[in-house]
Parts: structure tokens; C-alpha cells; sequence
């Protein structure tokens, strides 16, 4: 490995031989277009690049791209993260080690090991994407375009010595399959059963909690590739209970250059299954003052912001303009709850709500916010207004 010391020359590492990357790598083949993708080591990382990224928390991720068709497609890396980085700030991260022509080397170097964004027919690009840490797992999302033509791929790249988002996925369909589970396939049945799901969480005493306020129906490249492209990653929470067990998975907002809004997803797979797609219940709330929270949080979590519609409808906004909802509608879930009487939750906070729960299915393909199809249950105005007759306008939007 080739060492860097400071204020010397840099020193140009030896090509890097990806066959170790390529035998890790996960890959999908879809229409004549195969991706892989692997997250290096800190070491193997260190001698690809000469320093270590990790000191500036930038972490590599190696793609290919193998076009076997006669399109040309271009490679668009803010659909895999929102919040990349570019060759030359990262390069610019380590630019106090070095000088003069020593830094136009380094520079020039970090710039080489990039993948390139043009995917000429017939064609493989390799190289690296410089994205923000996952600790766990990476979905990644590769979004390519061309001439009137438009193709998402993605799959779920284990950082190394992690395997947990893939391989705790499989695990829960695998539960779910051994418990049985309902498939459903017109719209007026699937209403129907997600009505009847559990209202609320619980606490581990049986004591009711915040309410189940959002379904997501789809698998997990699509679900979850909405979500990161809203700056949404896997995260730990306090347990929350559903169907007799902690939530599945938690996802939360990961900050930017300012702190983002805390939304917190705590999400349950289900027994259902939607035209073979699996369906997810979720709760989404925000704590307690937001992003000015300063409370001590209990084991139970924080004390909610109580007005959890506010929460509910900021991440259906976030999800629309991820452009993989296909479809919105909205059901009965915990029944209206007025601000003037708003109902306990387990950890000592309140909440009030319209009662409804937002559907969203999603699409492994670009759908804009002009062809999102609403399904006519639950009418939002007509919804609000018997709650403004009911409550003196005092829970109106």
C-alpha cells in the first residue's frame, strides 16, 4: 500500500485490480442492462484512492455499467444520492497535504477514478460514485435516460462486514410466508383489508399508541428507492409494537446542510399482499418541537408533535416528488381524534387527526406529479369539512 505523508508529493497509486470488487459486486440484468455494484473496504479503499475517504465521511462506491443495447444512456448519480459528491470536492478534502503540482496530480487522479455518466451502445463504464455513509446497507438506485427513454434500476449493496437490510428483508417475507398471508387484487377488497388493520401501536403493556397513519404497497427497490431519493435511510428508534412485535424497520430523514425535519417511519410488513406486491403499515410522526426538540427522550422515544397529520401529509409530499408514486388514495384507519380532545399516547404525549391513513403504491419507473392516479375513497375536502362542523374549525388544515 502506498503511503501518504504530509506536505510531500503525492505519490499516484498503482492501478487498483478490481477482480476482488467484481467477485463481491451485486448485480441485476434488466432489458439488455446489467449493473453491479460493491462498497470497497476501508483498506482496499485506501490503497484504490491513497488516502482514506473515511477522514472526510465520504464513502466510494464502485459501479458498472454494461449497456448490451443500441441505445446510448447517460447515468444520473443524484438518483442514487441526492447529496453526492463530486471527484474534485472530494479531492479538495484532502488538498492541505499537498501543493503545487503534487495537488494537480491528486486532483487529476481522484477525477480518473470516477465513473463516467455517458453509456455509449454496446459499451461498459466503471468506476466510482463518492456518496454520503450507510452504515448497514446501500440501496442503490441507478437512473438512466436517452432519447425519449427512461430505465430505474436498483438493488441493495451490503457495506462490508453488514448485511442487514438484504438479508433481514428475506427473513421477514420468509416469516410472513410461513404465517400465511391474504392476496388481494381489485382495489375495493384491498380497502376493505387495510381498514381492518390495527389501529394504533401499542406498548409493550398492551396500551395504545400513536396512530397507524400510512400504507406503502410495493417491493422493496421500489419503496425504498423513493425514499432515498427524498434523503430518507434506514435508522434505529425506540420499539414501538404492531401485530405483537417491534416495528420491521425505521427510516428516518438523514440531514443535509441543515438539520432536516425529524419525521421518524416506523414500518410493519403485513399479511396482505396487493397483486403480489407485499403491503407495509407505518407510523410517521414528528417529535416534539420538531428540529428545536430539546426534551429528554424516554425509553417509549419522545412525546410527539400531536398534530401527526402534519407529519403524515410533509412525507406524501416528500414521496410524490421522488417520482416513483404511481398511485394515492386514502382509507379509514384510527377514526377522527379533535384537537379539543386529543387522545394519550404511551409515551405521555398527545395527537390529533383527520383519522385517515394515506395508501401509497410505487413504481420501479419515473412517474411524474401530472400522472399520479388518486383513488376515490377517502375525500380529503369532504373529510375536512364534517371535522371543521365537528370541531368549530379549531383541526382545520
Amino acid at each position: 500500500m502506498i503511503s501518504v505523508s504530509c506536505a510531500t508529493g503525492y505519490q499516484r497509486p498503482a492501478p487498483y485490480n478490481d477482480t476482488a470488487l467484481r467477485e463481491r459486486a451485486k448485480s441485476v440484468l434488466e432489458e439488455g442492462i446489467q449493473v453491479s455494484a460493491v462498497i470497497p473496504t476501508r483498506e482496499e479503499a485506501k490503497a484504490i484512492f491513497g488516502v482514506d475517504l473515511t477522514q472526510r465521511n465520504v464513502q466510494p462506491l464502485w459501479l458498472e455499467i454494461r449497456n448490451d443495447t443500441d441505445r446510448q444512456m447517460f447515468f444520473l448519480p443524484t438518483g442514487l444520492d441526492p447529496e453526492y459528491f463530486s471527484p474534485l470536492e472530494v479531492a479538495y478534502g484532502f488538498h492541505k497535504r499537498y501543493h503545487g503540482e503534487s495537488r494537480e496530480r491528486f486532483d487529476r487522479y481522484i477525477e480518473s477514478t470516477a465513473i463516467q455518466t455517458r453509456i455509449d451502445p454496446r459499451s461498459t463504464v466503471s468506476g466510482f460514485v463518492f456518496t454520503n455513509p450507510d452504515e448497514d446497507s446501500k440501496l442503490v438506485t441507478v437512473d438512466l435516460f436517452g432519447l425519449k427513454w427512461t430505465k430505474s434500476i436498483t438493488l441493495v449493496v451490503p457495506t462490508p462486514d453488514r448485511e442487514f437490510l438484504e438479508g433481514y428483508y428475506a427473513r421477514l417475507i420468509k416469516v410472513r410466508d410461513s404465517l400465511g398471508y391474504v392476496d388481494v387484487e381489485d382495489d375495493s377488497r384491498l380497502r376493505e383489508a387495510l381498514e381492518q388493520l390495527p389501529c394504533c401501536t401499542t406498548a409493550p403493556n398492551g396500551q395504545k399508541g400513536e396512530p397507524l397513519n400510512l400504507v406503502l404497497i410495493g417491493a422493496l427497490p421500489e419503496t425504498g428507492a423513493a425514499f432515498i431519493r427524498r434523503n430518507y435511510r434506514v435508522d434505529t428508534a425506540a420499539p414501538w409494537y404492531a401485530f405483537g412485535r417491534p416495528q420491521d424497520i425505521t427510516l428516518s430523514k438523514r440531514d443535509r446542510w441543515v438539520p432536516a425535519q425529524p419525521h421518524v417511519m416506523r414500518a410493519w410488513l403485513t399479511n396482505i399482499r396487493f397483486r403480489g406486491q407485499p403491503v407495509w403499515i407505518a407510523q410517521v410522526s414528528t417529535p416534539l418541537g420538531g428540529r428545536f426538540a430539546s426534551e429528554v427522550i424516554s425509553d417509549a422515544g419522545p412525546r410527539i408533535d400531536p398534530n401527526v397529520d402534519e407529519a403524515q401529509i410533509d412525507l406524501v409530499q416528500d414521496v410524490i416528488y421522488s417520482q416513483h408514486l404511481a398511485r394515492l388514495g386514502f382509507v379509514e384507519g384510527v377514526g377522527r381524534v379533535m384537537q379539543s380532545a386529543p387522545r394519550q399516547t404511551s409515551a405521555g404525549g398527545t395527537y390529533y387527526t383527520d383519522g385517515l391513513r394515506a395508501v401509497l403504491f410505487f413504481e420501479n419507473r419515473p412517474v411524474s406529479i401530472s400522472q399520479i392516479q388518486f383513488l376515490p375513497w377517502e375525500r380529503l375536502a369532504d373529510h375536512y369539512r364534517k371535522q371543521i362542523d365537528g370541531d368549530n374549525g379549531a383541526n382545520a388544515p
